[in-house]
């Protein structure tokens, strides 16, 4: 399996989240408050991007529209729980709650993806056509660094089910 292919690309992002929000336990003020935006901005990124590149491809293969349905309802829950920290004053107990929250609801779907929804996802799409993925999910990431362009809106399952993703490598 190449380092590009898409569910590969997705694990090691799952593996970074994990990461990140272990890593907010050892901040304080700025620093927290920091890590706490670009983290909620990645992961917003990432879920634009398995509704765009993974979930369409998912939706296809037996089952894979409910599938694809759980993983936009849970990226829906996972964007009202990061905006629920908003709501409070960084490191305050309760903003802590709210992401304790955040990282349950994440920590949740990513072990439903990787169980449920990775392995007969790579058994219906070909090595080839999940490396394009992979690639044009690299390109989605370098064109939204950080959120820009994103809007942190719900997802509808209908218009991630009909979204229409090209086979080739993408064009830069």
């Amino acid at each position: 399996m190449s380092d590009f292919e898409i569910t590969a690309l997705v694990l090691a992002e799952h593996e970074i989240f994990r990461r990140e929000f272990a890593a907010l336990d050892d901040l304080a003020g700025e620093e927290l408050a920091t890590a706490w935006e670009s983290l909620h901005a990645r992961l917003e990124v990432h879920a634009v991007a398995e509704e765009q590149l993974f979930y369409p491809l998912l939706a296809q293969e037996a089952d894979g529209e409910q599938e694809t349905a759980e993983g936009v309802h849970d990226h829906n829950e996972i964007r009202h729980a990061t905006a629920a920290v908003a709501e409070h004053e960084v490191g305050s107990e309760v903003w802590w709650e709210a992401v304790r929250n955040a990282r349950q609801v994440n920590a949740d779907h990513m072990a439903e993806e990787e169980t449920d929804f990775f392995p007969p996802f790579k058994e219906a799409v070909d090595d080839e056509q999940r490396e394009a993925l992979g690639l044009r999910w690299l390109a989605f990431h370098d064109d939204h660094e950080e959120g820009e362009g994103l809007s942190g809106a719900d997802a509808e399952v209908a218009e991630v089910v009909a979204t229409e993703v090209p086979e080739g490598e993408p064009s830069r």
